[in-house]
């Protein structure tokens, strides 16, 4: 006859596996935040011939898979949902800003590109209307995926990245050293910005562009049509060599 005791026993030893079971599925639970048909971060680029629609994203690639930009197209719009797999906040790694596009059946025209997932209008840059840099520092080169381990560098290269959403066009364009993380970037804003009366001022295509205040990382200038912003975050990279790149865009 087995003992009242270990009955007893045994009870107390099943409820705390439970109970550890059931922490652990709470856990994971918690931990792991389902996703699907998000909305659109910040900036959108189409194509020149206006089939491909180009938007950023950011992600931590240890606890996400790459997502999939959707279009659903009609005769009067084209809807973009970004489709997102589980997260899993477990694992850390750095953040990574990236390029993923979509094609469309029929090139976009006069069609209101929207989000989806809200149904607010979209603003994209057209590919066409980009200013080429003619000059990039030694060493540099273009990339479409950018890593962040310090989200103050991001602020810096990206400043239009969480943009109001009722604002123009804007695309940014990232570069980095050889096998360095990106520190680079070229922002292109449709419209005529403010440019601050502070600063050493300077001829740009005929234009005035200054280096931002108290900082040698950014030069803003104007054409009267776009507003171009060079930013850097390489301490090497000094004000002459950002105006030199600022003056040698072109379409």
């Amino acid at each position: 006859m087995i003992p009242i005791r270990f009955h007893r026993t045994l009870r107390i030893m099943l409820a705390v596996a439970v109970c550890v079971a059931l922490a652990v599925a709470v856990t994971e639970w918690i931990m792991k935040d389902r996703r699907h048909g998000e909305g659109l971060l910040g900036e959108v680029l189409v194509s020149g011939d206006g089939r491909t629609i180009t938007a950023l994203n950011s992600r931590a690639p240890c606890q996400q898979d790459p997502p999939l930009l959707v279009a659903s197209e009609s005769r009067d719009s084209v809807a973009l949902v970004l489709k997102e797999s589980d997260i899993d906040l477990r694992p850390q790694c750095d953040t990574v800003d990236e390029q993923i596009t979509t094609k469309l059946q029929s090139p976009l025209g006069t069609r209101r590109l929207v989000d989806g997932s809200n149904g607010w209008t979209i603003a994209p840059l057209d590919q066409k209307r980009l200013a080429n840099p003619q000059y990039l520092p030694p060493g540099y080169s273009p990339t479409t995926d950018v890593q962040w381990s310090d989200s103050s560098q991001h602020e810096l290269l990206s400043p239009f990245f969480m943009r109001d959403r009722n604002s123009g066009p804007v695309w940014t364009r990232f570069y980095h050293r050889t096998s360095k993380k990106a520190s680079l970037s070229i922002t292109q804003i449709a419209g005529k910005l403010t440019v601050s009366a502070a600063g050493t001022p300077e001829s740009i295509h005929g234009w005035i562009g200054r280096p931002t205040p108290d900082s040698n990382n950014t030069v803003t200038s104007t054409n009267g049509t776009y507003t171009f912003i060079v930013s850097t975050t390489d301490r090497d990279l000094h004000e002459a060599e950002l105006l030199r790149i600022a003056k040698q865009l072109t379409p």
